[in-house]
């Protein structure tokens, strides 16, 4: 089978430039490992300036608005902080995602599901791949599988890539019937470049933890700590599990292309270094990268460099100012606790980066020549 674009995995970033694709006419196949709607483990948060990315509205598929926050410092002194408007919503993401493969089913992208491929070689004329679903062959080739991207471990594009490990669990929100529909719970300041969160759904609660650079063990221990300043209950009678995964940070701008091959999403590591999420980028990534796949086509492209420089120009500095507030907020969490508990000025900050109408970026400029002198550092 040939296309003119395979894009390999079917998540956000890839429905979406299936989706961008087929709509400007192009021949799009997408491949996924899995059977759509499949379960994704995720908190399943969304702030509205990825929802205002897309073309389409998610109403039908949210699960809950957000006006609050409770916030906690290693497990005490809770301070809830209400906003009079939502600032972002609740999905299920086998929901969302499958979702989002609709729309670019209905735009003419083929999607075959439950695909293990084997092999990858590149050409003067494009690329080809072994599948079991036959050998398949196109102009271009986009890798959006993914923390554990196999795209990127045939081409060589792994090197350098850290994580944020984080264990994950849903829980039946009958354990926690006093838990506000509309309120998120976020911890931070316990462990090092980490934070625990409450999410809730419909019908269960999405509970977890991450950090950056801290040891499974203590991740997990954060976890279950979390769990029972919630639910007070002895340790060996937890009804459900914790799942882990990674969430992929790029670092230092490596290259997430090679040839006629493309990295997007969180194959390329374009998650919030601070926050962990990364729908945004995965959505964002996908619609930079479009117009300029669409130009590769028509003038024949030997490479992708152009969409990396695309990437690296609208959405690394974001990416790099997240991770610089990461490292400033790990310096002093109390403080920052303090002031968005008790300035409302703080507060809004916040909410104003959670509805997106504020970035990492934006703050980052107001420090002026303080900026780079603390990224020096830090």
């Amino acid at each position: 089978m040939e296309s003119e674009f395979i894009i390999v995995g079917a998540g956000p970033a890839g429905s979406t430039l299936a989706y961008e694709l087929a709509s400007q006419g192009r021949k799009v196949l997408l491949l996924d490992k899995s059977k759509f709607p499949r379960r994704k483990t995720c908190a399943g948060g969304l702030n509205f300036r990825a929802l205002r990315l897309l073309p389409f509205s998610c109403a039908g598929i949210v699960e809950n608005y957000i006006t609050g926050i409770n916030f906690t410092h290693h497990l005490t002194s809770p301070v809830l902080r209400n906003h009079p408007e939502p600032f972002m919503v609740t999905v299920r993401r086998e929901n969302f995602d499958h979702f989002l493969l609709q729309q670019a089913q209905k735009r003419g992208a083929i999607f075959l599901e439950q695909i293990q491929w084997h092999s990858l070689y590149q050409d003067a004329l494009g690329v080809e791949i072994e599948t079991s679903a036959g050998r398949l062959r196109a102009k271009f080739l986009i890798g959006a599988d993914g923390a554990q991207s196999q795209v990127a471990r045939k081409l060589g594009l792994q090197e350098g890539r850290t994580y944020i490990l984080a264990f994950h669990s849903e829980i039946p929100s009958s354990i926690f019937p006093e838990q506000a529909k509309d309120i998120i719970h976020i911890d931070w300041g316990s462990l090092k470049r980490s934070y625990a969160y409450l999410f809730p759904k419909n019908n269960y609660l999405a509970l977890g933890a991450g950090g950056y650079q801290i040891p499974p063990l203590q991740i997990r221990k954060y976890q279950r700590a979390f769990l029972f300043s919630h639910w007070r209950k002895e340790a060996d009678s937890i009804p459900f599990s914790a799942t882990g995964f990674f969430l992929p940070l790029r670092e230092k701008r490596n290259p997430i292309h090679k040839g006629r091959c493309l990295l997007i999403g969180d194959a390329a590591g374009l998650v919030d270094p601070f926050t962990g999420e990364g729908i945004y980028s995965a959505i964002r990534s996908a619609q930079i990268s479009a117009p300029l796949l669409l130009e590769a086509l028509q003038k024949n492209w030997s490479n992708l460099q152009p969409c990396q420089e695309a990437l690296d120009h609208y959405l690394m500095p974001e990416l790099e100012s997240a991770r610089l507030f990461r490292e400033i907020f790990n310096l002093w969490p109390a403080f920052f606790h303090k002031r968005v508990m008790k300035k409302e000025r703080w507060w809004e900050a916040l909410v104003k980066i959670l509805k997106g109408e504020k970035s990492f970026l934006d703050v980052r400029k107001k420090l002026g020549p303080w900026a780079p002198l603390l990224s020096l550092i830090l």
